[in-house]
């Protein structure tokens, strides 16, 4: 009797501990989003790492050999644990210390934060990284705009008020045009032009 007992705590004792493991990530499956974790001397079998939502609306982000992540395992049973990426470790620390800040940093260099403390949205790409954003029910931008590049436009240019380049706005050329007048061989002057812009 007290030796089943004994083995009964001893297998409880051994769920307990399994419920909750730190790992690392030693293989992945991406194709089937699965990967394999070592906690100890332990390698699990293909387990899913969980993500924020996997429903009608997904969201992917896969995680990486060596990645340090959390094995949650119901019942203490690894063979139907779950791995939560990820944590920080001394290979890969944070990259800040803000709590005002939400990052993300990729390997080969681009940074997307908002910074809420200065209401500040940031893309960073790497040098001749491209964006591009499909939008064919139109995009709309409240406030300033500023360029510093080239501007390419493939259809039709629109503006409600004036147009201005770097020598004088579409509004003075057209004041210019309506009112000038030449000068004639035989000393007087031309009208206005009869059509106006």
């Amino acid at each position: 009797m007290i030796s089943e007992i004994m083995q009964r705590l001893g297998d409880v004792e051994r769920r307990l501990a399994n419920v909750i493991t730190l790992g690392a990530i030693v293989a992945a499956d991406y194709d089937n989003a699965l990967v394999k974790v070592q906690a100890g001397g332990l390698i699990t079998g293909w387990r899913p790492w969980l993500t924020r939502r996997a429903s009608n609306d997904l969201d992917y982000w896969a995680p990486e050999v060596g990645e340090q992540v959390v094995l949650l395992s119901p019942g203490g049973e690894p063979e139907k644990a779950v791995v939560l990426p990820a944590i920080y470790q001394a290979d890969h620390q944070s990259d800040l210390t803000s709590p005002t800040v939400h990052r993300t940093t990729y390997s080969d260099g681009s940074v997307i934060e908002y910074d809420r403390g200065n209401h500040k949205l940031k893309a960073a790409l790497v040098t001749g990284a491209t964006t591009e954003l499909v939008s064919t029910g139109g995009v709309a931008i409240t406030g300033d705009v500023t360029v510093t590049g080239n501007v390419n436009v493939t259809k039709n240019i629109t503006a409600t008020l004036d147009i201005t380049d770097g020598t004088r706005s579409m509004a003075g050329d057209r004041g210019i045009y309506n009112g000038h007048t030449h000068s004639g061989d035989s000393g007087g002057t031309t009208s206005a032009p009869g059509d106006t812009q």
